[in-house]
């Protein structure tokens, strides 16, 4: 589990796309914590549902900006969300007493999955929106140039 204030990822330069990064990080963080203290209880399973609905959330912010920036990367990023999206199901579905401490694998992968997708695809969009599109990731540049 990460300290506080110490990110498992990098900022992708998207103040929207970070704010959700950290908060998604935040919730996969406190799923760990609670499975390895062993409160994998109600709480912690309803913690996991929660965590699948904000990533498809995200994910459709997400695809809808890159959709509307015309973003070339956008069919190969858009199955890769799919594929968290099962990752997270998959945890969600587990059932029972210590479900998510008999399945730390695939807790682990999960959050090792959504660390290496901010890493390299989210960052790849960040730095093609800030070169293509400066101004959609920068309030003082639209304001100049009113767009």
């Amino acid at each position: 589990m990460n300290t506080i204030g110490e990110l498992s990822h990098p900022r992708v330069g998207v103040k929207l796309l970070d704010r959700d990064h950290d908060h998604l990080s935040e919730i996969l963080d406190e799923i760990q914590f609670r499975a390895a203290a062993g409160l994998g209880g109600a709480r912690t399973a309803a913690m996991v549902r929660g965590l699948a609905q904000h990533m498809r959330l995200h994910f459709a912010l997400e695809e809808g900006m890159m959709t509307t920036t015309r973003y070339p990367g956008a069919n190969i990023h858009h199955l890769q969300h799919r594929l968290l999206i099962d990752q997270v199901n998959m945890l969600a579905a587990q059932r029972g007493r210590n479900a998510l401490e008999r399945n730390a694998e695939l807790l682990n992968f999960l959050t090792a999955s959504h660390s290496s997708h901010i890493a390299h695809a989210d960052m790849d969009y960040g730095l093609w929106l800030q070169t293509t599109k400066p101004c959609l990731v920068d309030a003082a540049c639209a304001a100049k140039t009113g767009d």
